[in-house]
């Protein structure tokens, strides 16, 4: 897997399955969009890109090396995309023909159903599957992960996280969270 940090840095003409988000924590709810373009990169003869936008917030639950190193053998690219003001000014529609298209080959666009983005929020995955047929590419909308009636989130991770219920936070994380930090912080 290459970390590419920027979406500048990404230089690649294959034709890519493609998830985006925030993934702050790689929990069990973005494991399913991940999968998604695992299984893609497997059996499509396309590149698996998972592309991170990088909010700068200091309550991560994870580095964007440690999400890498979560990673890793799992998918070709994983795009750390900082969320400046080139990014965050531009439109929904170039964002869909600059980004998608023109920089990532999209082929299979992977998002959740509260996936947003684009200039104000206006892209959502019904902008996405609007432009599918001119761009010719594929989306695929997932339903979000719940535990116990609850949405799985980053949000919810934190608060649990905050309590002391490390359980909790293992089984919504998928991984054990305090064991994964101690055992990579030398790459922090």
């Amino acid at each position: 897997m290459q970390y590419i940090s920027g979406i500048q840095n990404y230089h690649n003409d294959k034709p890519t399955a493609i998830t985006l988000g925030k993934f702050d924590g790689l929990h069990q709810g973005h494991e399913l969009l991940i999968k998604r373009v695992e299984r893609h990169q497997k059996n499509d003869a396309v590149d698996g890109v998972v592309f991170a936008f990088d909010m700068k917030t200091s309550d991560a639950l994870l580095t964007n090396k440690e999400k890498a190193r979560r990673l890793q053998n799992r998918i070709a690219y994983f795009v750390d995309c900082p969320f400046d003001e080139s990014v965050s000014s531009m439109t929904a529609e170039d964002f869909i023909r600059d980004v998608l298209i023109n920089r990532f080959h999209a082929k299979y666009i992977v998002v959740g159903t509260d996936f947003r983005f684009g200039f104000q929020k206006r892209g959502d995955y019904q902008m996405l599957q609007l432009y599918s047929e001119q761009y010719g590419y594929k989306v695929e909308v997932v339903e979000k992960k719940r535990y116990r009636e609850r949405e799985i989130s980053s949000t919810y991770i934190k608060e649990e996280l905050k309590k002391g219920n490390h359980e909790l936070v293992n089984i919504l994380l998928g991984y054990n969270y305090l064991e994964f930090k101690k055992k990579h912080f030398d790459i922090v």
